[in-house]
């Protein structure tokens, strides 16, 4: 698993206007935005993930509140001062005066080796199908990944 933080926030500035109508947008340094809701509320949400150094490495024995701890010692607030709002306000300069409305933090599910989901049976276990890994694509992926996997344990194969 891998650290991710993501922010909503609110931009006054861009309420009612249209001028930003734009589908998720990634800067070249990772941090991206895109529209939360409805076009001219104003209202985003955005992220970056972090680079490998700031990741939170995670020890099989840590107990959740072990992890709860090192969230709390890793300031959101600051992750978004330092790293995600000098983007925003770089790129839209309307960004430049926003308010943070919210944030999460949490582990991501992440295949190590490539980025990529793993869909497909256990080398030795005939009943268990693995559908895991997506690195936070999951929703994005699911009707595809569902079909895979119901394809497979219906007909032993991919149609």
């Amino acid at each position: 698993p891998r650290l991710r933080h993501v922010f909503s926030i609110h931009c006054r500035a861009l309420e009612g206007d249209m001028s930003l109508r734009c589908p998720l947008t990634v800067d070249p340094s990772g941090v991206y935005f895109r529209r939360d809701g409805r076009p001219r509320t104003g209202r985003y949400i955005c992220g970056v993930s972090p680079e490998e150094e700031e990741d939170i490495v995670l020890d099989p024995a840590m107990t959740a509140d072990d992890l709860a701890a090192e969230f709390q010692h890793r300031s959101a607030h600051d992750f978004f001062q330092d790293r995600v709002w000098p983007v925003l306000a770089e790129r839209v300069p309307a960004f430049g005066e926003l308010k943070v409305t919210g944030s999460w933090a949490g582990c991501y599910d992440i295949n190590s080796l490539d980025h990529n989901a793993v869909i497909g049976p256990h080398p030795d276990k005939s009943n268990f199908v693995f559908a895991s890994g997506f690195s936070g694509h999951g929703m994005q992926m699911s009707l595809s990944t569902g079909r895979a996997v119901a394809e497979h344990i219906l007909f032993s194969e991919y149609r």
